[in-house]
């Protein structure tokens, strides 16, 4: 399936739809990135039409959120544009590079995009307990079990990083790695399956 990357234009334009329906509980796009991200790396790729009342939160039931079917049939383009960037990077084996926004400092936190990739496995939480219940392969998820939980209230949510977020910075430096390693655990998975299916 031939498919053409999105441009920098089209992302300002899905970055700015996002952001005008934040406040109603849609994604940024940092987070949407991590969905897609559990979504293609995980037990089963769900298309972006499928989620949009979690991509959009309540302007998803708001008649006015987009001013005609063709300003909403783009974003859904759009958003089906970024979920095919991701699913080529993981199909091809090339690197993984998580989209992470800078704060007003111009700090990289990553917990939008490990909160969103959680998101995610929640609509896959049984198939999920395969990879948690895989020693080894279950590490692929504590950089971004790290950071989706970095400032949680509840300390003993958060045991993997230190009082001054030392290992933060390892953490951001293995998401690519932990997206596809996941994706390479499910993966193997589907093949074993459907190999067991044709004995």
């Amino acid at each position: 399936m031939s498919h053409t990357p999105l441009s920098e234009k089209d992302y300002l334009a899905l970055d700015a739809t996002l952001q005008r329906f934040v406040a109603q509980g849609a994604m940024n796009l940092e987070k949407l990135d991590g969905f897609f991200a559990a979504l293609l790396a995980g037990p089963e790729p769900l298309k972006p039409q499928d989620c949009l009342p979690m991509i959009l939160g309540e302007a998803f039931d708001d008649e006015t959120a987009f001013p005609s079917i063709k300003s909403l049939e783009q974003f859904v383009a759009l958003l089906m544009g970024h979920w095919l960037d991701i699913a080529h990077s993981l199909r091809d084996g090339t690197v993984f590079q998580p989209w992470l926004a800078q704060d007003e400092s111009g700090k990289v936190n990553g917990n939008d995009w490990a909160q969103g990739f959680m998101e995610g496995m929640t609509l896959f939480n049984d198939d999920w307990g395969l990879l948690f219940d895989n020693e080894e392969e279950a590490e692929a998820l504590v950089p971004i079990m790290a950071l989706a939980f970095e400032h949680h209230p509840d300390p003993e949510m958060r045991p993997f990083l230190g009082e001054d977020g030392a290992e933060r910075d390892n953490w951001l430096a293995s998401i690519s790695d932990s997206v596809s390693r996941i994706h390479g655990f499910f993966d193997a998975l589907r093949k074993s399956l459907e190999e067991d299916d044709q004995d």
